[in-house]
């Protein structure tokens, strides 16, 4: 019976030191340089391209539309003429209007003539003080008659200069909306002209992704699988409730995609993530990092089930994550680092 008590003992003691040596072997893992793993996510937006003038320009005047000098698909100057009006009867104002002038002007410089004489006998008292007011409010009366028509000729000039429909910008003839022949009067839309060198880019983003398109420096609109670089100029202070979204409004910093265009503004978001698959649940989820010899776990509070987490204090991109064996392994457990 003592003898079977010895020998029980033995197997004891040989049991135990075997368990406390595999317990004490460290587990194999791989490991990678967070900075390896990490990505930053794409964001992104439905958006269209506006040209900030969508112009119809119109007869400022009255009459027959005469010629058009333009057709559908021109690009034209600021300045260039693009239609003109019949204008001979405003050409026939300005020769009534400068005629006018021409009378006034030497109505006054006769009652001028006349004032002077009498300023001079009334020195000499020869001539009442009645007489030299009569003849200083009538010079008074012609200088002003010539300032009015003086504004009546500038006027005509400028309604024969208005017969010239011009271009008011660089722009693109979209369509063609009055005809020759028309009878035209003031606000009567002749041409539709876009403008092609002003365009910016109407994007609808969501409330949440506002923090980071205001981050990010890497902004582009997508159209036609061609990418066209973006800075945001301004976000519109009002929410689409139904979409929960912004009209934000974004520039080109180089080429330009044509008004109208049908696409996509993309923006990488500024903090790096950590892949959701190498995530692990222990108290919350997190990562496990390698720290000399042993198993370090790294809770991340922000982190979701399934979805992507932000790096954060106290990792950072030189931290060693263990890839391979991190369900085998526990807070604090000994480790082994070998290639993979």
């Amino acid at each position: 019976m003592t003898m079977n008590c010895f020998y029980r003992m033995i197997v004891f003691i040989i049991m135990t030191h075997c368990c406390s040596q595999l317990a004490a072997e460290p587990t194999p893992v791989t490991t990678k340089k967070i900075a390896d793993v990490l990505f930053y996510p794409v964001r992104d937006a439905p958006s269209t391209t506006l040209s900030l003038n969508d112009t119809r320009v119109s007869s400022q005047l009255k009459g027959i539309l005469k010629e058009i000098n333009v057709r559908v698909g021109d690009s034209v100057k600021q300045g260039n003429v693009l239609a003109s009006m019949d204008c001979e009867d405003y050409k026939i104002a300005v020769t009534q209007a400068t005629a006018a002038l021409t009378a006034q002007r030497a109505t006054l410089k006769f009652d001028r003539s006349r004032l002077k004489k009498v300023t001079q006998l009334s020195k000499k008292k020869n001539i009442s003080t009645e007489e030299v007011e009569r003849r200083t409010s009538n010079a008074a009366i012609s200088a002003a008659d010539v300032e009015g028509l003086k504004a009546s000729l500038r006027a005509t000039e400028r309604a024969v200069e208005k017969c010239a429909i011009r271009a008011p910008y660089d722009a693109v003839v979209i369509s063609k909306i009055a005809n020759v022949g028309d009878y035209l009067v003031p606000g009567s839309p002749v041409l539709r002209l876009l403008d092609r060198d002003n365009v910016e880019v109407s994007a609808k983003v969501q409330e949440q992704d506002l923090a980071l398109l205001k981050q990010s420096g890497n902004t582009a609109f997508i159209a036609n699988e061609k990418r066209y670089p973006l800075k945001l100029r301004a976000i519109l202070p009002l929410m689409e409730s139904r979409i929960r979204s912004y009209e934000v409004r974004l520039e080109f910093t180089d080429d330009k995609a044509y008004p109208g265009s049908a696409g996509r503004t993309e923006w990488l978001t500024p903090t790096p993530y950590i892949p959701a698959e190498f995530l692990v649940r222990r108290k919350g989820l997190g990562v496990f990092l390698a720290v000399a010899g042993r198993a370090r776990f790294i809770p991340l509070p922000a982190a979701n089930a399934g979805q992507p987490a932000a790096l954060a204090p106290p990792l950072t991109k030189s931290s060693n994550v263990i890839i391979n064996g991190r369900f085998k392994i526990n807070d604090g457990d000994a480790v082994r680092v070998v290639e993979h």
